[in-house]
């Protein structure tokens, strides 16, 4: 499967939008982000398993949409950290 990221300049984008100029140090900017995102979904899971048994529907599915898009943004950092895994931009 062909990642999300994988041209040039797909990949040229990323390392502007991280304020990096080279492939080792965007994808050390993006192990730190997909650091924080996984602790992210830890304590929305947390949130959620505390609050499964709320009255209130709206803070659970509050929850569950917050950890979807936040399952999407490690998706797309996981195809990022990949597609500079495979290039060698310099």
């Amino acid at each position: 499967m062909a990642g999300l990221f994988a041209t040039r300049r797909d990949l040229d984008a990323w390392a502007v939008a991280l304020g990096v100029s080279n492939d080792s140090d965007a994808s050390g900017e993006l192990h730190k982000l997909m650091g924080r995102l996984l602790d992210g979904q830890d304590r929305i899971r947390t949130a959620a398993r505390s609050l499964s048994k709320a009255p209130n529907e709206d803070v659970r599915r509050s929850l569950a949409t917050a950890l979807g898009r936040l399952d999407l943004a490690v998706f797309a950092v996981g195809e990022a950290l990949r597609g500079f895994a495979v290039h060698e931009r310099g």
